[in-house]
């Protein structure tokens, strides 16, 4: 075990304290099961090469469960600082005993409002009606269990990890042997929300076969490390790029549903892949034109290759001052070819596809006129 009373029924986190420290209140009989109130003693050590911990005499303690691996008792104690940095205000503890439910929650969370978190760390396989039982009992005891798993396990397909997904629509892996901690995020998405992160440019997840004990579902994974991650309270996982990734998803199905373009949408798509300046100085300012007139590019084009079909004096007038726009756009860093990869942007959805041909026509008519007058 990882935490002890010490003197005067002070709480003692192994590794906290220097281990001389230890040794002298383990000699002296004053370490304490924080369970059974039982004599503990302090062992391993920088010396041993092994994980400092407390340890009963044998059979002591019917509560105890000391012969949990290092990379479990390692995990509690990185989720456990992990969640002081964002519950400052919560009472956290390690390996706290709850009558109630009778178990000994990995990490238990307290906030100042009464509410309580049980974060069960598991690394070691757990027989589904074993897990479905913990589970009632935390929930029976009004208070929300939360389960991470070792990273050993992510490639398992156990039934309990199966179970997690169900309830809370996630589950994260986590190998705290490395540092900093590595994580894994897995979610099941539609073969619909599939299709359409490919429409999306840039990053997606992986995608790691099915999920879900009717296999309907693709299981879409995230890696990074544990500090990208934020734990709410009602026990969702916050990762910022899957927060982007969704939000993206969400847009792309109502632009492709739209009748008109709506600037809100669009600017909430674009606005975090190009910024909000290039929004108002480049995009805004096309949109416009466009919406004012949207087959001036296509009857100036094809009134340039036809014998039948001269252009328009209005419409050679209007892209002439196009030009003179373009080339002050270059001047603040806005080049041609950057209207391009901003054509690219534009989702190729509903009404927004033909916006975005309009652009990609505009500069490939301005790179193909400066070229003739080169």
């Amino acid at each position: 075990m990882l935490v002890a009373y010490g003197p005067d029924e002070q709480v003692v986190i192994a590794e906290d304290l220097h281990f001389a420290q230890l040794k002298d209140w383990s000699r002296r009989n004053l370490l304490y099961c924080p369970n059974c109130h039982g004599l503990v003693h302090v062992k391993g050590g920088p010396e041993k090469h092994i994980q400092i911990h407390f340890a009963h005499k044998r059979g002591e303690c019917a509560w105890s469960a000391e012969t949990e691996s290092i990379r479990h008792s390692q995990g509690k104690k990185v989720l456990a600082e992990w969640l002081h940095q964002q519950f400052p205000q919560a009472e956290i503890l390690l390996e706290k005993r709850l009558p109630a439910p009778n178990r000994i929650a990995d990490i238990f969370v307290t906030f100042p409002d009464g509410s309580q978190l049980a974060i069960e760390f598991q690394c070691a396989h757990l027989d589904i009606d074993e897990w479905h039982l913990r589970h009632n009992a935390y929930r029976n005891a009004g208070i929300q269990d939360i389960w991470i798993i070792g990273s050993n396990r992510r490639e398992k397909q156990d039934a309990f990890i199966e179970a997690i997904i169900a309830l809370a629509g996630e589950v994260m892996f986590i190998d705290t042997l490395q540092t900093p901690p590595l994580i894994w995020i897995r979610w099941p998405v539609t073969r619909d929300v599939v299709r359409e992160w490919e429409n999306i440019r840039g990053w997606t997840p992986s995608l790691e076969g099915w999920v879900g004990y009717s296999r309907s579902k693709y299981g879409a994974t995230i890696s990074g490390v544990l500090q990208d991650v934020a734990l709410q309270r009602d026990g969702r996982l916050v990762h910022a790029n899957r927060s982007q990734l969704n939000t993206q998803t969400n847009l792309l199905l109502e632009m492709r549903e739209a009748k008109i373009i709506d600037s809100v949408a669009l600017h909430a798509y674009l606005a975090p892949i190009v910024g909000d300046e290039a929004m108002d100085v480049v995009l805004f300012p096309l949109l416009h034109a466009y919406l004012f007139d949207p087959e001036l590019l296509t009857r100036y084009n094809y009134g340039r290759g036809s014998d039948d079909c001269s252009v328009r004096e209005a419409d050679r007038h209007r892209v002439r001052k196009a030009r003179i726009w373009l080339e002050g756009l270059a001047l603040r860093g806005y080049p041609v070819s950057w209207l391009g990869k901003l054509a690219q942007e534009i989702p190729h959805v509903g009404p927004y596809a033909a916006f975005a041909n309009y652009i990609e026509m505009l500069a490939f008519l301005y790179s193909g006129e400066t070229k003739e007058q080169g």
